[in-house]
């Protein structure tokens, strides 16, 4: 795979975007949260498309830098680590995203939206440096 600079640069672009728009739902209790279908929905979806966003990137980035190919999400995510595009701490904040991708987009079930809750909080404490360390990739 060819490496595309402009195409990370434009899904950091994107994960800014997400960032600020998942901030604002931040500000809920979990109560709250629980509460209203709508934010559960406006949510979800834009955890999905965060996680999407950091796969695709490490993936990439993987790919067209490492010449590794991965077998599924969250193989990514240990490969980022093992090819030291993310450091151990970065990895233990990202393990799981891979599954709770699938959880979102597939519908598994049920969405468990406390799980969503907690996974969106976790998120909002984790994506700032997410960004950060894939503007140093580019």
């Amino acid at each position: 795979m060819v490496y595309r600079k402009e195409s990370i640069l434009k899904r950091i672009e994107k994960l800014n975007e997400y960032s600020n728009d998942l901030r604002p739902h931040g500000r809920l209790s979990i109560n709250e949260f629980m509460a209203s279908k709508t934010e559960r929905y406006a949510v979800e979806r834009i955890l999905f498309l965060i996680a999407e966003c950091i796969i695709d990137i490490l993936d990439h980035y993987l790919s067209a830098k490492h010449g590794v190919v991965s077998d599924g999400y969250e193989d990514i995510i240990d490969n980022a680590l093992e090819n030291k595009v993310i450091d151990a701490g970065m990895h233990s904040q990202l393990k799981g995203l891979g599954g709770f991708r699938n959880v979102l987009a597939h519908g598994y079930l049920k969405i468990d939206s406390a799980e969503t809750h907690a996974n969106m909080m976790k998120m909002l404490s984790v994506l700032e440096g997410v960004i950060k360390r894939f503007g140093e990739m580019v």
